[in-house]
Parts: structure tokens; sequence; C-alpha cells
């Protein structure tokens, strides 16, 4: 019993970073807040656990996708942290669960009641599977569409649930440029296994000093673009004390991430800064979503 329980705990886990599921957390906290906006504070239940749903999922089947493309750069680069790597999980296995995923994602976000979103989601799952087989190759513009998944639940829950609210669209931004900057940052980790698939990354093209100074100048735009909530009228970050807070919390892990960068660049830096700046990610939504419920 005890063997089959650990099995169970090995499978779950090695899916959980197969999809990277922690980042389909943030991408459904997007959703969240845009229907909190939209709706002036708690959404619709059903409503909201779909439009997370939709986001999760999604998430989940683009990151699959990408570690089922990715095998041979990730053995190149002694990735044990991929579970395909490990032979946790099989490559077929990895193909399945991202199809999966991500037509359920369409199937939940159905049920926002807005085809637009439908859509919307059709749209980035269908470039997602682009990207992993081809867009990826051509280095910054790989960058940009997978910044741009990191700002479209902001972008779209905007057009779609909150009336065109600008501070999300200033989110949007940050999520854009300090989601850039993780992408780029990543290259400077994974250069040796790029090479394999000829991705031509910023650090590749260009070395790892000028993408480690294009990172940390993509973070220090991020942080000067975090006050523009607050100076938005009749929205509720106007001013807000909650927003506030976060974003300040959220700016100085990214000067610290921007401190260690500035010293070095080598693989294990990269790694601790890509989970750094993640949670820098998430404690600023968590502090958006507290604003838009409040």
């Amino acid at each position: 019993m005890a063997n089959k329980l650990a099995r169970i705990v090995i499978r779950l886990k090695a899916i959980w970073e197969l999809t990277r599921l922690e980042h389909g957390f943030i991408y459904g906290l997007g959703v969240l807040i845009a229907l909190a906006i939209g709706k002036g504070g708690v959404p619709d239940p059903a409503i909201a656990a779909a439009g997370v749903a939709g986001a999760v999922l999604a998430e989940m089947g683009a990151f699959a996708l990408n570690d089922y493309f990715d095998v041979e750069v990730d053995i190149k680069n002694n990735r044990t942290d991929r579970p395909i790597v490990r032979g946790d999980v099989s490559k077929a296995e990895a193909l399945w669960i991202a199809i999966a995923t991500s037509l359920l994602s369409v199937v939940a976000m159905y049920f926002t009641g807005s085809m637009g979103a439908v859509l919307a989601l059709i749209f980035l799952v269908l470039f997602g599977a682009l990207y992993n087989a081809r867009l990826k190759e051509y280095g910054i513009w790989g960058n940009v569409y997978i910044s741009f998944t990191m700002a479209a639940p902001f972008i779209f829950g905007s057009m779609l649930f909150a009336n065109n609210n600008l501070a999300l669209y200033a989110i949007a931004a940050i999520a854009f440029v300090v989601g850039l900057g993780r992408e780029i940052m990543k290259g400077i980790m994974d250069m040796e296994g790029d090479a394999l698939r000829d991705v031509r990354t910023v650090a590749r093209t260009w070395g790892p000093d000028r993408a480690k100074y294009m990172a940390v100048a993509l973070y220090v735009l991020g942080m000067l673009l975090s006050p523009l909530p607050l100076l938005m009228q009749n929205t509720k970050f106007y001013m807000s004390p909650v927003y506030g807070a976060s974003a300040l919390v959220s700016v100085a892990i990214l000067a610290y991430v921007c401190y260690t960068l500035l010293k070095s660049h080598d693989v294990r830096t990269i790694g601790k800064a890509r989970k750094t700046t993640l949670a820098s990610m998430a404690i600023a939504l968590l502090g958006v979503l507290l604003t838009a419920l409040l």
C-alpha cells in the first residue's frame, strides 16, 4: 500500500513538473482578476471556475507540448528537473497530456458564456503549438510570444469581461516586459541545448552578457511601470494601499534579482532567479486580486 501511494505521489509530481502547474495558477489568477473587476467584486463562482480552469489547462497543455518537442535539448542541458528526461513520463504520454488539456481548456472556457473567450483561447492554443513546433527556433520572437501569453489573460480579460479597464492593460504591460526578461534570461541557461535546434536566442546570437543586461533592463522597466495602476482614477487601483504594498514587495524582489544577475549569470544563479521572479509575479498578482475583490 505504501509503495503504491509513493508511486502515485511520484506520478503526480512528474505531471506537475511537466505542465509547470505553478505558472498555470498565475494565468488563472489573471482571468479571475479580470472577472472580479468586471463584476465590481466577487464574480459568479461558476463562471470564475470555468475561466480559471480554462486558463490553467491551456498553460498545462503548452508546457507539456514544450517538453515533448524539447526532449533532446533538455537531455543535452542535463535538465533532470524535466520528467521526460528522468523517465517519469514518456514522450508519448506528454503529447497526450498536451492534447487533452488543450481541448479541455477550450471546453472549460465555453462555460464562461463568452464565445470571445473561447476564440481567444483557441488562438492561444494554436499559436502555442506553432511556437513549440517552429516559432521557438526564431529566438526573440518566440520569447515575445511566451511573454504575450503572460499578458494575454489581462488583455483579453479586460476586453471581454472588464469593459476595457485601463489598469488591466497596464498590468498586462508589466507582465509582458517582466515575462520577456525571464525568457531572455532563460536563454542564457539553455545555450548549449538550444544549439541542437539552432534556437537563435539573444544569448546565442549576441552573447550571454548582452542577454543578461537586456533582461535586467526589462526588469527595471517593469519596476518603473508598476506604479501606473495607482495613478488611474475611476479604477479600484487608484491610490490603493493593498496594490501599493504588493507592488512594493514585488519591486524589491525584482531589484534583488537584478543585483544577483549583475554579479553573475551562471546556470545556478539563472535557475534561482527564474523561481524568484515567478514569486515576485505571484505576490504582485495576489495584491491585484485582493484589490479587485475589495
